[in-house]
């Protein structure tokens, strides 16, 4: 299945998103008669009879050029917990949650969640390609996924965005896939933990995610 353009159409991203020792290109989008026929990445999502436009969440993938003749690529997935919240976070008993308002891949059943489809839309996409300019560190020390998160202006209030995401090697295809898990307002803020720990640069994540090297925060 052929998501993205052939890897000779790149484009470099503004250099003031990524340290000048790590160039980040973008993949050209398809062109839309190209694209047309593709599966959906979430397939058609309505709410309350109102299509969302989930074309924000579709892959795309960046190269990362960690030294002269060493550089790889890096698929960006979107996972449904980006515009879904779980069923415990609605305060409707499960029974009155109508049918049109639950979400399900085949994996799993989650309630969707206009705060959160609305959030990604504005800022998600922006905040995955200006990564290496943010302030990264490990959101749970039991595995490896990690945390950046974004003062945004939700309804005239300031909300503290946060977007969960893990890099993994794919072995079949000798490039890096970077998972966005989910990406949601923090009620709470951020844990004690969250708030004192090391800030992990975006490059040196991916570099020892390749090398199969520990991360240390």
């Amino acid at each position: 299945m052929r998501l993205l353009a052939p890897t000779n159409a790149f484009l470099k991203c503004p250099t003031s998103k990524f340290p000048d020792h790590v160039q980040m290109l973008l993949v050209e989008p398809l062109p839309e008669d190209l694209a047309n026929g593709l599966p959906r990445p979430f397939g058609t999502v309505s709410f309350r009879g109102v299509p969302w436009d989930l074309s924000h969440l579709s892959p795309f993938a960046f190269r990362v050029q960690f030294a002269e003749r060493c550089d790889v690529s890096v698929l960006v997935l979107f996972s449904c917990h980006c515009f879904t919240k779980s069923f415990r976070w609605d305060a409707r008993p499960i029974a009155s949650i109508p049918a049109q308002e639950i979400y399900a891949d085949g994996r799993e059943h989650r309630v969707l969640c206009p705060e959160r489809y609305t959030l990604s839309r504005k800022f998600l996409r922006e905040i995955v390609l200006s990564l290496g300019a943010r302030r990264i560190t490990l959101a749970d020390d039991r595995r490896p996924n990690f945390v950046t998160h974004e003062h945004v202006d939700a309804q005239g209030h300031k909300t503290l965005y946060a977007v969960f995401f893990e890099v993994e090697r794919d072995r079949r295809r000798k490039r890096l896939i970077l998972r966005v898990q989910s990406a949601y307002v923090l009620e709470g803020g951020l844990t004690r933990r969250q708030r004192e720990a090391k800030r992990i640069a975006l490059s040196t994540l991916l570099r020892n995610i390749h090398k199969g090297l520990p991360i240390r925060a």
